[in-house]
């Protein structure tokens, strides 16, 4: 060291260059209680920081960058924790060494400290885990206090959505399984300690069994039933992860066997892969083995491979999956939605089955985006001819929804927990009233493919984006409607209108004072009024009597925008009775401002409607309640009682044979702001169709009738 003398040979065997920070020999020393402000005491508190994407980040940006992005770490975290003793350990951990900080405050820094980190990321996430140790004062070596805070960080640092982690008995006890597990799990696999355990795979259509997947289990005579979280995260740091895959393979080929000897139903079964398997031997020609011992077909066995295993993008590993599926398996993607890249991994890789991860249901309660996340997964499953099922489901509602969407299978409590073969009564358990006949797999997967959420569910897959609903986008400005945008649907629809497009359209619709446009209009008004912003209105353009809906959407600068659908609702047949049948309905719909349809099980829904009115069906499809709405809505209070006795429809056909007629009418005046008491005509007109009795209401104005002549 030259000249240097001991203490500052000392001093600089403590401070890591790039930083100018204390490094690990530093914090150990202070740990060990040579400095009176630092030592281990009930008081003190270790944080460790771990940057994710590090490497990534030196990759891109070099090590310079890299370099460049520690020294701005190491400012941030000096001027959050000024009284703090600050270490830099390692390539890319920090070390804190406190006294006295709460909890609410240590997690309160570490949140600044992110915001702060941001601009120095040149946008590249990067996340920072933190792993945090309150001393008890009871710590023999200060080492044991570093150790415990960086043992709480590596139990995060797989864990997508948790970024700090503080030290707890249980993940002490957690780490001394670990350990148990390095110790004996050579013995295990000799003793046959390790278990497949099977749950229920169910189908969402019909509610029958019709598949297992197989879950490792270790029952261990000292330690009880030790979680697969713990040992198969050991034994693939040990890469050993291989050999307890070919075993419980192995077993799970033998119980299919059993069960096709049985004379029970048999049902396929999934068995997970981990990415270390594809690696560390030819895990196809070993499955193929254990096949072949036992003479099980090929689609009695689905490959589930994870979706952190795939995160990486490897080709090798798309190349091991191709070949399964040209073997005839089926390889499914595990846990879609838990990493980083589900999108990217559908993209690059062929599944036939998207197992959707259980975290999404552990929300499905108390957080309404869940459902629509789900529905756009199945959707999107479904576009690309994807089967799904859905881990986690312990609710029938949960059940329900699923089902409703188009999941076609269902995992979880609700059908029952994992357990060996041993506990399956097979008697109940695999009959055929309880699980399907695996002839009719296929059948139900065809069943599967139509998308229940889309447009176009009787359309064959074929990659391409497309709306059947049509859907336009309209502009209103000084009182004229102008499309700015129509869908394929939408141009169609104008076409059976004679219009070549939405440009004709436009044209057509440039007169503000047609009839046609005056009502188009009129309902963009009141969708801009209502507190829904929907309006709907029938109209005749061209000959065709036409359905839109429409709904407000934005304002500016004198323009409203509108979404609107629309149907023509005059497509029939090119026969002489549908033209008939067009002119006589669009004469009568020019007569009447609305025309609704009550039924003798007390139900109305509307058929026409071109007023400044709602349906009556809006209110409830209940045709009494649907009245007194209306009655009170639009008619004068002292005319309310009249009009509902009038509409009381178990009457209307014994009204009619008293006064000799098929129909009855009846008047009251508009209660509508701007008709000052105009008066309207009611009319009801029974009919019989399929044998049950129907009702007509008509409605229009009568300025033709004084009110005098009504007294």
């Amino acid at each position: 060291m030259g000249g240097m003398d001991l203490d500052n040979q000392m001093e600089y065997e403590r401070t890591d260059e790039l930083t100018g920070l204390n490094n690990l020999n530093g914090v150990l020393t202070f740990l060990h209680g040579h400095d009176n402000k630092y030592f281990a005491s009930v008081s003190s508190v270790i944080i460790y920081l771990n940057v994710m994407n590090f490497k990534t980040f030196n990759q891109r940006y070099g090590f310079v960058g890299g370099n460049e992005f520690l020294k701005g770490m190491a400012k941030e975290i000096v001027a959050l924790f000024p009284d703090e003793l600050i270490a830099r350990t390692g390539g890319d951990q920090f070390i804190i060494l406190g006294k006295s900080l709460e909890d609410k405050e240590i997690l309160d820094r570490l949140r600044r400290l992110r915001e702060a980190l941001v601009k120095h990321q040149k946008g590249l996430s990067m996340r920072i885990k933190a792993g945090i140790y309150q001393a008890t004062g009871e710590e023999k070596y200060p080492v044991i206090m570093v150790d415990r805070a960086k043992m709480a960080c590596d139990d995060i640092i797989k864990v997508y959505d948790k970024d700090d982690n503080f030290f707890s008995e249980e993940l002490n006890k957690k780490n001394e399984l670990k350990q148990y597990v390095i110790d004996n799990f050579e013995e295990a696999f000799k003793k046959k300690y390790f278990k497949a355990y099977y749950q229920k795979e169910v189908r969402a259509l019909t509610g029958k069994v019709c598949g297992y997947e197989a879950l490792a289990r270790w029952l261990d005579p000292e330690m009880g039933l030790i979680s697969p979280a713990i040992f198969v995260e050991v034994l693939e740091s040990v890469r050993l992860v291989h050999k307890l895959d070919i075993c419980i393979i192995d077993m799970v080929c033998a119980d299919l066997r059993d069960d096709m000897d049985s004379g029970f139903a048999v049902e396929p079964i999934s068995v997970n892969l981990s990415q270390l398997d594809f690696e560390l031997c030819d895990i196809m020609a070993e499955i193929d083995k254990c096949r072949a011992k036992y003479d099980i077909p090929v689609d009695l066995l689905h490959i589930e491979v994870t979706e952190s295993a795939i995160s990486s993008g490897s080709d090798f590993l798309g190349e091991q999956i191709r070949k399964f599926r040209e073997a005839g398996y089926e390889v499914w993607m595990d846990d879609f939605g838990s990493g980083y890249s589900s999108l990217n991994n559908l993209k690059n890789y062929d599944f036939d089955v998207l197992k959707i991860d259980m975290a999404f249901l552990r929300t499905f309660e108390t957080n309404k985006k869940t459902q629509v996340i789900l529905a756009a997964i199945v959707n999107m499953a479904k576009e690309l001819g994807i089967h799904t099922l859905a881990e986690g489901v312990e609710t029938q509602e949960q059940y329900d929804f699923l089902k409703r969407i188009g999941c076609e299978k269902l995992q979880g409590y609700l059908f029952g927990k994992p357990k060996p073969v041993s506990e399956f009564v097979r008697e109940s358990d695999c009959s055929y009233e309880a699980c399907e006949d695996h002839r009719f797999s296929k059948y139900y997967d065809k069943i599967g493919d139509i998308n229940l959420l889309g447009s176009t569910p009787l359309r064959p897959k074929t990659m391409e984006v497309i709306n059947n609903t049509p859907i336009a986008l309209s502009e209103l400005e000084n009182g004229i409607p102008r499309y700015i945008y129509a869908n394929g649907a939408y141009l169609n629809f104008l076409s059976s209108l004679g219009l070549s497009g939405f440009e004709e359209a436009n044209n057509a619709y440039a007169e503000a004072d047609i009839p046609e446009v005056k009502e188009y209009v009129a309902a963009m008004e009141r969708a801009y009024r209502d507190e829904s912003h929907r309006a709907e209105v029938d109209n005749i353009t061209n000959g065709h009597i036409c359905n839109n809906k429409m709904r407000f959407i934005a304002e500016a600068e004198g323009k409203k925008a509108y979404a609107v659908v629309s149907r023509n609702l005059s497509t029939h047949e090119d026969t002489d009775l549908a033209e008939s049948m067009q002119v006589a309905m669009a004469h009568v719909f020019n007569q009447y401002f609305r025309v609704d349809l009550f039924d003798d099980d007390g139900t109305v829904e509307n058929i026409f409607l071109n007023a400044n009115q709602i349906a009556l069906a809006k209110k409830g499809t209940n045709a009494v309640r649907a009245c007194e709405v209306y009655s009170e809505m639009y008619l004068y209070p002292e005319e309310r009682e009249r009009f509902r006795k009038f509409y009381d429809i178990p009457t209307v056909i014994e009204r009619c044979e008293k006064q000799g007629i098929n129909y009855i009418v009846d008047y009251y005046r508009s209660a509508i702001p701007g008709d000052n008491g105009r008066l309207q005509m009611y009319m009801l007109l029974p009919f019989q169709y399929n044998g049950k009795w129907k009702y007509i209401s008509c409605c229009r104005y009568a300025d033709e009738i004084k009110h005098d002549t009504l007294k």
